[in-house]
Parts: C-alpha cells; structure tokens; sequence
C-alpha cells in the first residue's frame, strides 16, 4: 500500500513539474535585438505597455497598447487568443515580468518580456514613439 503511494506521489509531482514547465517555456525574457526581432517576424503582434500613464505618454514601442493594472490585464485577457503572441515591457522589466507570469498562468503560449524594459531598449538604435499624448482616453 506504501509502495502505490510513494508512486501516486511521483506521477503527481512529476506531472506538477510539467505544468511548471509549460509555464516556463511560454513565457520568455528575451533581450532587446531579440524582442525587436521576435516582434518584427510575427504577422500579428500585441504589444502591451505595462506601465502608468504618466509614462506612456512620454515615450512607448510604437503600436503598443497601454495596460495600466492587473484588472485592465485580466479584462483584456478574456478577448484574446491564447496562441496570440504578446509582447510586454515596463520601465525596467519588473511589472512586465509580473504581468507574464500573470498571462501565462492563464495559460497563455506566446508571452515575451523584454528584459531590461525601456532601459534595455534605448541603448540600442530601435523605434520609440515619443509622440505626445496629452489627455488619458476614457475607459
């Protein structure tokens, strides 16, 4: 009876590893000549600003979308598709690695963060939109 538990025990951690797994191999930090170039070879790319307002309107990657918190990240989440490849950054990279394992915990396949945030990006000649936004749209 122990014998069959101890093996009960192993099929479920394993599994358990597993899922961490998948987890981890969809969501990827990548650098930024990596992200600029990830980004460039999709059809498609959702490109999510996760930082404040006040930030955004300064400067952002062209064509991103703002997405202030949590809530408005969730929301968000529930009209896409999963297999959507999505492309985040923040400042310095610490929101955008929340925000990642937020969407791949929801089980999301094609998360990148761009390591480094706007930080890593502005040491090297990629765009930047820094045209100015001078009123927040209404939600």
């Amino acid at each position: 009876m122990l014998h069959r538990a101890i093996i009960i025990f192993l099929i479920i951690n394993n599994l358990q590893v597993q899922a961490q797994d998948v987890a981890k191999d969809s969501c990827r930090r990548l650098e930024a000549e990596d992200f600029y170039i990830r980004m460039h070879s999709c059809p498609y790319p959702l490109v999510l600003d996760i930082r404040s307002y006040r930030e955004f309107r300064r400067e952002r990657l062209p064509g991103a979308i703002l997405v202030e918190s949590r809530a408005e990240l969730e929301k968000m989440s529930d009209s896409l598709d999963r297999d959507q490849p999505l492309f985040l950054y923040c400042e310095n990279d610490n929101r955008s690695q929340v925000a990642c394992r937020m969407l791949c915990g929801m089980e999301f396949r094609n998360v990148y963060d761009l390591r480094g945030g706007l930080e890593a990006w502005r040491l090297n000649p990629y765009p930047l939109d820094r045209k100015k936004i001078r009123k927040k749209p209404p939600h």
